[in-house]
Formats: structure tokens, C-alpha cells, sequence
């Protein structure tokens, strides 16, 4: 009874979300049924990786991050380059990690160098014209015309990167600048928390990384490229991942951790990245998209294909299994497997882990939290990592699916914020329970639009357009507010 009592929220959206799939389903074969429920469950599985970080940072930090999206879209472009062309990667870490180890040097600096706001300012702008001349003339076009990532002629690599020596001076300027800009940072309230020897250990590690990287570029653009796809798909996946944690540690505390006390200020600001974002991939990779190449683990197609069951898929690795005698990618059931995984990786993360107790615990009083001596900014940007680490996973995942483009920050932002209103905000179970909802209703939608449907007061199908498929999500939204304003799982404050 207790556990009736308890859930008794979700399952009644469960019974109501079974009466209407069989309601949605009434006439229709098996077959079709099936499909549109796995298809339903592909979408669902991605809008879960973007939803549930942005879920999982707003029910800690309070922090609407509007560029959770471009952080999907950043992770997506960041797997597709490491598969298709890793010469651009090869060439562009290195000055990132050198700007990354002059900035490890803030709190040496900062126990010794507290400097008044302007002087801060004077040094942050100064660093930001170091930035521009390390990078002045860097050869971006034509590291990018590189095979299938170009559309007109490809440059080799040879003549696309430039000589060790230009590209040492580059690194060189770019670690000055971290420098510079640690001096920007520094306040006098960070000397309490200053740990030396870490932030040594981490410059060395990231000067180490950088120069490595230089001097063995040549080597390691050959050896990823002759990797097996399947090998290179999972490294893909882990670049995508990092990529957007690291973007994401980076932006809590250099952007967001100076403004917990300003929402307006957050929302204003995550707003302007999602436009920079957008820019910085048009200049980068252009503004047409690309499609990712199928690992071939869901790509085989020879006589055996398509797979009659999962368990001869393993054997097969066809790109299409049989489900009751209908054809479905095998790569859409790998979303839907990614997303589970996910979905049950957070909840041990969260029920399981010392990390989760303290999430859960600050996500109730933040301050009584610190008192017990935890680091809750330590806290919030390992939360805030973590969140944009799935989304960045999301985007490689979807690459091969969906392929990658400009837009398709602004397109899976708003699902996101559509899946964790649905779901209620802050709760990674009703960001799951959203995602399913948003993705059946999505499946759903573009039935209608493609084949129409049978109801049971009409003697003839109904069809929708396809503006009908896209405001689908939107309408269970409304419905969804309209019986329950704080969303399925959400709580009144």
C-alpha cells in the first residue's frame, strides 16, 4: 500500500499513457505497431541523453542552461570529426590544452596576486588579444577539406597543417594567454581552496598532452584512420562525451558560477552561446550537414541480412533485424539500448554512490551540504560536466541517424525543455517518463502524416501534414500541463 501511495502519480500516467497507445494502435497490424513503437523508443532514447542532463543540472544548480543544445550539437560535431577526419582535431587540441595548462595556474596565482576588478578586466581583454594573434592565419579551411567532410577539393595533410615550429610558437602564445587570463581570474577568496600541487600536476599533464599530440600528430591521424570503424566509432562516442563535458566544466565555471545569484543574467547568457555556438560551427565545418558513416557492426548487408533475431545479429551484424517479418535498422535498437543504459548508469550514479547522496542531498539544502564540509562548487561543476557529457554522447549517437548540422541544436534544445516540462522539472525519472511520451507521440505523429489512421467514428483514414508531426509534442505538452501544471513527476515547491 505504501508503494501504491507513494507512486501512485506515476502509475496512474502510466495507465493512461497504455489506454491511449492502444487506443493510437486500435486497427493497425502488429507489424505497424511494433514499428511505430520502436521508432517511438529511438526518439525517446535520444531526447533522453539531451533531457536528462538538462534535468539533472536544473534540479541541482537552478541553472536553465539554454545551450544545453549546442553542447549536443558540439559533442555530435566533435565525434563525426574524429571519425572522418582527425587531422582538424589533431591540429586544434593542442592550443586548447595549452590555453587550458596556463589557466591551472590560477590558484598559485590567486593566493599571492589579488587584483582589483579593472586591472582584471585590462588582463582579460589583453589575453583575449593573445588569443586572436596565436591563432591569426591558422590554415582552418583547409585542415576541414579533408575526404568526406569537404564538398570541393581536398587538401592532403601535408600541405593542409603547418610545420612544427609555427605551430610550437602558436602553443606557446596560447599558454601565455591562460596565464594572462588566470590573473584575470584571480580573487582573494580562492586562496582558502588554492591547491598547489594539484594544479601542477594537471599543467605539466596538459603541457605534456599538447606537445605529445604535435609530435605525433602525423602518427596518429594514420592510426585512427586505419582503425576499424566499429573501434573508431567508440572512440568517437568518447571524444563526443568529453568534448561536451569539458565544455560544460568549462562554461560552469568560468561563465556560470559568477551568476547563481543573476537567473535572468544565466538565461541571458546561455542564450547568447546557443548563437555563438551556431556561429562557430558555420565558420568551422560550414553551414551544409553531413552524414556519419554507419560503424559496421549496423551496416553489413549481404544474404543473410536482414537478421531474423537479435541473437543471429550478433553473428551477422546485418543493418536491419526482422521484427515480426518487418525490417527495423539495428542501429535504432542500439539508441534505444544506449538510452537505457543511461537511464539505469543515473539512477545507481544517484541511489547508489557517495556523488549521488551529496547530488540529492544538495538538491534539498545546498548550504547545509557545504557546512558539512563537501565542496558544493566542486559538486555543481561535476554535475554540470556530467550533464553536458550526455548530451555530447548524445550527439555522436545520433550522428549516424540523424547526421549533424547547424540547426539541430535549436531542434533537440526544444525537445529537451518539451521532454523535462512533461516529465516535471529537476527529475531525471520524469525526464525519462517525457522522453517516452515525446518519442512515442513524435513515432505517432509521422504515421499519420506518412500513411494516416483509422479511428474508429470516421469511415475513412485520417491524414495529418507533416506541421501536424512537429506540434505533436507541443499538444501533449499542453495536455500534460493542463491536468498536472509541475509536470508528471514534478513537485509543488
Amino acid at each position: 500500500m505504501n508503494f501504491l501511495r507513494t507512486n501512485r502519480t506515476l502509475l496512474i500516467s502510466i495507465l493512461i499513457a497504455i489506454l491511449f497507445i492502444a487506443f493510437a494502435l486500435n486497427g493497425m497490424s502488429a507489424a505497424t505497431a511494433v514499428s511505430i513503437l520502436l521508432s517511438g523508443l529511438t526518439l525517446g532514447a535520444l531526447y533522453f541523453l539531451v533531457a536528462s542532463g538538462l534535468s539533472l543540472i536544473f534540479g541541482l544548480m537552478d541553472v536553465l542552461n539554454f545551450a544545453h543544445g549546442s553542447l549536443f550539437m558540439l559533442g555530435a560535431y566533435a565525434g563525426w570529426t574524429v571519425y572522418t577526419n582527425p587531422r582538424l582535431i589533431l591540429n586544434t587540441a593542442p592550443l586548447a590544452l595549452a590555453l587550458l595548462a596556463g589557466v591551472m595556474l590560477l590558484p598559485l596565482i590567486a593566493r599571492r596576486v589579488p587584483l582589483p576588478r579593472v586591472a582584471r578586466w585590462i588582463l582579460a581583454i589583453g589575453a583575449a588579444g593573445l588569443v586572436l594573434f596565436a591563432v591569426r592565419d591558422f590554415p582552418l579551411q583547409k585542415l576541414v577539406a579533408f575526404g568526406t567532410t569537404v564538398t570541393g577539393q581536398v587538401v592532403p595533410t601535408a600541405e593542409a597543417q603547418e610545420s612544427l615550429e609555427a605551430m610550437l610558437l602558436r602553443v606557446a602564445l596560447m599558454f601565455v594567454a591562460g596565464i594572462v587570463l588566470s590573473f584575470a581570474w584571480a580573487r582573494q577568496e580562492s586562496q582558502q581552496n588554492a591547491r598547489v600541487l594539484s594544479s601542477l600536476i594537471s599543467l605539466s599533464s596538459l603541457l605534456l598532452l599538447a606537445f605529445g599530440l604535435l609530435f605525433t600528430r602525423d602518427f596518429f591521424e594514420q592510426f585512427i584512420l586505419g582503425m576499424d570503424t566499429n573501434l573508431r566509432f567508440v572512440l568517437a562516442l568518447l571524444v563526443g562525451a568529453g568534448t561536451g563535458a569539458g565544455l560544460g566544466a568549462l562554461m560552469e565555471f568560468g561563465l556560470i558560477r559568477p551568476l547563481y545569484a543573476r537567473p535572468i543574467y544565466q538565461v541571458l547568457l546561455t542564450l547568447g552561446l546557443v548563437f555563438i555556438a551556431d556561429q562557430v560551427v558555420r565558420l568551422v565545418w560550414g553551414p551544409a550537414g553531413a552524414f556519419m558513416q554507419m560503424p559496421s557492426w549496423f551496416a553489413n548487408t549481404g544474404d543473410a541480412c536482414p537478421s531474423p533475431n537479435f541473437l543471429d545479429w550478433f553473428g551477422a551484424h546485418c543493418d536491419s533485424i526482422l521484427v515480426l517479418g518487418r525490417p527495423f535498422p539495428s542501429y535504432r535498437i542500439f539508441i534505444i539500448l544506449v538510452g537505457a543504459v543511461m537511464l539505469g548508469g543515473i539512477a545507481l550514479l544517484l541511489r547508489r554512490s557517495r556523488l549521488g547522496m551529496i547530488i540529492r542531498a544538495g538538491v534539498q539544502d545546498s548550504a547545509m551540504v557545504e557546512a558539512l564540509g563537501i565542496n558544493v562548487r566542486r559538486v555543481f561543476t561535476i554535475v554540470f560536466a556530467l550533464g553536458a557529457g550526455l548530451a555530447g554522447l548524445g550527439g555522436v549517437v545520433a550522428a549516424p541517424f540523424l547526421g549533424v548540422y547547424p540547426g539541430m541544436a535549436l531542434e533537440f534544445l526544444l525537445q529537451a525543455f518539451i521532454v523535462v516540462v512533461i516529465g516535471g522539472l529537476g527529475s531525471v525519472p520524469g525526464a525519462a517518463l517525457g522522453a517516452l511520451v515525446v518519442g512515442l507521440g513524435r513515432a505517432y505523429g509521422d504515421q499519420v502524416v506518412l500513411a494516416g489512421i483509422q479511428l474508429p467514428f470516421m469511415s475513412e483514414a485520417f491524414t495529418g501534414s507533416p506541421a501536424l508531426a512537429r506540434a505533436s509534442t507541443v499538444l501533449i505538452m499542453v495536455i500534460v500541463l493542463l491536468l498536472k501544471p509541475t509536470g508528471i513527476l514534478g513537485k509543488k515547491e
